[in-house]
């Protein structure tokens, strides 16, 4: 009642700021489950936004993120106009990078107060819960669909790589306000976080379970701030790993029938292979995004053969997309590309690992900084065997980048603030 009752002072305070919010909590909300309506709200919520910060006079003083989210835009635009594969869908991807990039950078910018950042996490983590919901439903009992999906996320990986983030985030928010919290609020966070890993488990997605695996031992190591609440947490991680072998969960039995196969890598070594070498095609801006399916096994050919190799067709597998967020920069956007994507890397870890500190000031910030670890070890971690920084999941992970940045800013001008009065 108290989070409502300040919203509702805000909304007096600022009616345009209000409806932006609204716009980004409905594109949220509809993010994993409905197509067209969270394209119309993305929309609108980033004119909106941009709009007011227009109007505010908010567009002053860039600092190097805006210069890093605006090269990013800059490089994809300039691999979609000198797309070395054209006519192709250079165009579409061009459309999906920028959707997720302005959507972290409108939010950046925003000066949401604590408040507000606190209700759009909670959004976003307690909007999953309704497609997973019917995704179990349709996987397990109506069998309308043969692996375990987010309705408008889709493919099993893309949906399991969504779930991962905001697991962490889920995770990350128990761990700062557990302490606090009372004992039913505490059962729902810690619910919360087991049935979102039960989804992960359910997903067969080896990747986004490793990488959550490892997300929420980081994060139990670095955010429980009582040994027992610690230890209370890595004894679940444990439960739920040896009921996992000792029930035959799916994600165990195709671990084991794939080593049995010695096909650990599912051909991905074969498809990054064509990624490699398609990489020779046009190396500086590359074939244009989304044009990896337009790789012929003709033109791969040619490439080895030019080079005075001998080309075994059993070497080279062509599923459509590179199965790695690192080859898709590189074939996709070129040298020039994946440069960008590097320095985005090592940007956003760099802020992580500096406003650590505020994590033990705040536990709104140990949950942002939560939220926003789990997008970038999430989009970078399982990107090494899957593609990441696709439509809905890349939104999400600049969602919480974005929520994360804001605050920091505004810790930031606070903290002058307090200086000059002294």
């Amino acid at each position: 009642m108290n989070l409502l009752s300040k919203l509702s002072t805000s909304f007096n305070i600022n009616k345009l700021k209000t409806i932006e919010l609204s716009l980004l909590a409905l594109l949220i909300i509809t993010l994993p489950s409905l197509e067209a309506p969270k394209n119309i709200f993305l929309v609108f919520y980033v004119v909106v936004s941009l709009f007011r910060q227009i109007r505010t006079k908010e567009l002053h003083g860039w600092q190097f993120w805006d210069w890093l989210f605006l090269l990013c835009i800059g490089s994809a635009l300039l691999s979609a106009i000198f797309a070395g594969i054209t006519p192709g869908d250079e165009w579409k991807g061009f459309r999906v990078l920028v959707t997720y990039v302005s959507v972290g950078w409108m939010i950046s910018r925003a000066n949401y107060i604590k408040t507000e950042m606190t209700w759009l996490f909670g959004v976003a983590v307690i909007g999953v819960l309704p497609p997973l919901v019917w995704g179990f439903c349709q996987y397990l009992w109506l069998h309308t669909k043969h692996d375990l999906q987010l309705h408008s996320v889709g493919h099993v990986n893309h949906s399991a790589i969504y779930l991962a983030i905001i697991f962490g985030a889920s995770v990350g928010a128990s761990l700062s306000l557990w302490q606090n919290a009372s004992m039913k609020m505490r059962i729902a966070l810690l619910s919360l976080s087991v049935f979102l890993l039960l989804g992960l488990f359910v997903g067969d997605s080896r990747g986004a379970l490793g990488v959550s695996a490892l997300l929420a031992l980081v994060l139990i190591t670095v955010l429980s701030k009582q040994a027992k609440i610690k230890w209370f947490a890595y004894g679940i991680l444990a439960i739920s790993a040896v009921l996992a072998v000792a029930l035959h969960a799916s994600i165990v039995t195709k671990q084991l029938g794939l080593q049995k196969q010695d096909l650990i890598l599912s051909y991905r070594d074969k498809v990054w292979n064509v990624s490699l070498e398609a990489s020779r095609f046009y190396p500086v801006l590359g074939i244009g995004l989304d044009n990896w399916k337009l790789i012929k096994r003709e033109d791969i050919k040619k490439s080895v053969e030019a080079r005075n190799k001998v080309y075994n067709p059993d070497n080279y597998y062509f599923p459509g997309h590179s199965h790695n967020v690192y080859l898709t920069a590189l074939v996709e956007r070129g040298y020039v590309g994946l440069s960008v994507l590097l320095l985005l890397v090592f940007a956003w870890l760099r802020q992580l690992i500096k406003t650590f500190a505020l994590t033990r000031q705040d536990s709104t910030a140990a949950y942002l900084w939560a939220g926003s670890f789990s997008a970038w070890l999430v989009t970078f971690g399982v990107g090494t065997v899957n593609t990441t920084l696709h439509h809905e999941h890349g939104i999400l992970a600049f969602l919480f980048l974005g929520l994360y940045l804001s605050y920091c800013s505004q810790y930031a001008n606070n903290a002058v603030e307090a200086k000059s009065k002294i």
